[in-house]
Formats: C-alpha cells, structure tokens, sequence
C-alpha cells in the first residue's frame, strides 16, 4: 500500500511539472499581434523570379515581319562586308540589328527580341571568333615552342603531335563558327518573314530573359 501511494504521490508530481512547464512555454511564446507587426516591419517578401515574355505572331504587320527578317538577314552583310573589306565594316554591320532594336523596343516586341537575337548571335560570332584567334592563336604558338623544346627530353615527341591536333581543332573552329552563324541567320530570316518566331539556340533564352526582367528592360 505504502509502495502504491508513492507511486501515485509520484506520478502526480510528475504530472504537476509537466503541466507548469507547459504553461510557461505558453506564457513566453509571442503574441500574434506582436509576430505580424514583426513579419511587417522586418520581413522582405521574395521576389518572383521574372518570365521570358511570349512573342504572339498572331497580328504582325508587313512591317514588323520585314524589320525583323532584316534584321536577322544582316549578317550577310556582315560577312560578306568582312571578307571584301578586310573586315573593315565588320565593326559598323554588327550593330545594324542593334538599330533596329532601339527603333521598335517601344513599338514592338516581335521586332526588338528578334534585333537582339541578331545582335547577340553576330556580336559572338565576331567577336568571339577575333578572341579565339588572337588569343587561342598565341597561346597556341607558346605551347607549341614549348613543346618543341621538350623534344631534347622526349617529352615533346608526345606533346607536339597533340599540339599539332589542338591547333587543328582550334582552326576549324575558326573556320566554321562563321558559316554556323550564317546559316542561323539565314534561317532566322526567312522564317520571320514569313511570320514566324524562330529563336536561335542558347541565344534566344537569354534574349527572352533580359527582355521580360533583366538589364536590357530597366534600360
């Protein structure tokens, strides 16, 4: 009996704290008025993230098909203009759809996304090509020394015949990173004129997202 009565004295004390301790973490947990007057004052909602915009060909106008079509068609003009003039209009020609671009943002947006699709695709095309050559092609050059100066330790006559293959790589690359953009344009071209929306690989998506939310939007 004496065993059963501590036992409930015991289990009733226990029962007692578990209750005071709950009341307490009660009592200290914040009111809810005072939560959203904190959530307000110092919450920062997260901002959504911006959408590619969508470019309807439902309604464009002769003209707006005509400007884009140009637009992307200009790199005919750039390449040709380059290999004639020794690439001396090349630094004019690529910024024809850039023009283009700033004539229609406000005007349309079929216009603007495919002038800055043409731009984006002939400023890498370009200028990306210029780097390579100059840089890939002097970085190059030092290799292929250094390689043939490992040749007194053997190495080199592992090191220039990879050499050699990078140099070839790096010249058909070259060679036809040019044509690559020009068959994109050209088929850029005939399919906006044609009322269609053609986006370029890679390029396109990044296009879409300055335009909806990115720099080129603010400005």
């Amino acid at each position: 009996m004496l065993n059963e009565g501590w036992r409930m004295n015991d289990e009733e004390h226990q029962d007692k704290i578990e209750t005071e301790r709950v009341a307490r973490l009660a009592s200290s947990s914040p009111e809810p008025d005072v939560v959203r007057e904190y959530e307000a004052r110092y919450y920062e909602p997260r901002k959504p993230k911006a959408k590619p915009r969508s470019y309807s060909t439902m309604n464009i106008s002769d003209e707006e098909r005509q400007w884009a079509a140009i637009a992307h068609a200009s790199i005919w003009l750039t390449m040709l203009g380059g290999l004639f003039t020794a690439g001396f209009v090349v630094p004019m020609s690529i910024f024809l759809p850039l023009v283009i671009y700033f004539m229609y943002r406000k005007r349309s947006d079929y216009v603007s996304f495919h002038a800055l699709q043409a731009f984006v695709l002939q400023l890498l095309s370009t200028v990306g090509v210029l780097a390579v050559l100059v840089v890939g092609g002097v970085a190059w050059a030092l290799g292929m020394v250094i390689a043939l100066l490992a040749i007194f330790v053997l190495a080199g006559i592992v090191l220039v015949p990879l050499w050699g293959l990078l140099g070839v790589a790096l010249a058909l690359l070259i060679v036809i990173t040019p044509f690559a953009a020009l068959f994109f344009g050209t088929v850029a071209g005939v399919q906006t004129y044609n009322r269609m929306d053609y986006r370029y690989p890679f390029v396109a998506k990044w296009v879409d997202r300055q335009l909806a939310g990115g720099f080129l939007n603010t400005l």
